[in-house]
């Protein structure tokens, strides 16, 4: 496979997005971009654990990477399907 893209440019940021009770959601950003090559469709209690999420999604999605197509997505954490955002 040639490697076009370093996995270190990838990474997982848990941003506080909504109230409580669970506020903290997990998004990847690619080094170069402002926003979100993909996000959690759910919210999270603790940082922890929307990280903890994140870089399951993100080790995913590295996997997954030469079928990646660079839409933002959301990706739905009980199926570990992603879906558009837009």
């Amino acid at each position: 496979m040639s490697s076009l893209f370093d996995q270190t440019d990838f990474s997982v940021v848990v941003k506080h997005r909504a109230a409580p009770p669970k506020p903290w959601r997990w998004e990847i950003y690619r080094a170069g971009r402002t926003s979100p090559i993909e996000c959690s469709s759910v919210r999270y209690e603790t940082v922890e654990a929307a990280n903890r999420a994140g870089k399951e999604a993100l080790k995913l999605l590295l996997t997954e990477f030469p079928k990646y197509d660079y839409r933002p997505t959301v990706r739905d954490p009980e199926r570990g399907l992603p879906f558009d955002v837009g």
